[in-house]
């Protein structure tokens, strides 16, 4: 679908669509980013997984990578309460090794990979400095990040803890990690913001959704219009 054909979809769509809606969608689209991403790895409660889904989106997360092993992707509807529709989420659980098909995407396209565990000496979370794209990895609810995550993250990172317990929750993990990290880019200097192109394209995933019988109303429109 050419960018002209992509662009009269929407404004037919929009047609559909409450003028609140459309200027609730554009606030938050001028908000999203992918300048920070959040990967998954191997986890195994459906419950967290949507916890940390729901919470990318809150933050204004456009992407949520999950990387699948022993256990496969699962949601629970009552954790993400319609959250996933809003953002896009990666499967890696195709290949032999789904952390390294993942983390070599992410490296090409230019991110920084910071494990997050609470069993190394790495940097603490207030002390992190953002100067690039950085992907947030977070590992199983047991026993955390695997041996190959931790060997080729870029860095290690780990939230100060004052008590007997030994690890957060991992969704809280997630979203006291995001709303620091999150905070920090809000009020750096860095263009967080997506391309004009980028948010093109997901108006009209998101229009797509939110219209009921998108799909059928849209190609009676275009048969209509070449007839």
């Amino acid at each position: 679908m050419d960018n002209d054909h992509r662009q009269e979809a929407t404004d037919f769509l929009a047609t559909y669509i409450t003028e609140h809606k459309k200027n609730l969608m554009e606030s938050v689209l001028a908000q999203r980013t992918r300048f920070v991403t959040v990967a998954l790895e191997d986890i195994y409660q459906p419950h967290n997984a949507s916890a940390v889904v729901r919470t990318a989106d809150c933050f204004g997360i456009q992407e949520v990578h999950i990387i699948e092993g022993r256990n496969k992707y699962d949601t629970n509807p009552q954790v993400l309460r319609g959250s996933e529709k809003w953002i896009d989420i990666i499967k890696h659980g195709d290949e032999d090794n789904n952390t390294k098909s993942c983390f070599d995407a992410l490296k090409k396209r230019g991110y920084k990979l910071i494990g997050t565990t609470p069993h190394t000496d790495g940097i603490s979370l207030p002390e992190i400095k953002i100067t690039k794209p950085i992907a947030l990895i977070f590992g199983t609810e047991e026993t955390g990040l695997s041996e190959y995550a931790m060997e080729h993250v870029d860095e290690h990172l780990r939230i100060p803890m004052y008590g007997f317990t030994e690890s957060f929750n991992l969704s809280v993990s997630a979203a006291i990690s995001l709303y620091q990290i999150m905070t920090d880019l809000h009020t750096s200097n860095l263009d967080y913001h997506l391309s004009e192109e980028e948010k093109r394209d997901i108006r009209l995933s998101w229009y797509r959704k939110v219209v009921r019988r998108a799909e059928a109303l849209e190609k009676e429109h275009f048969v209509h219009r070449n007839n």
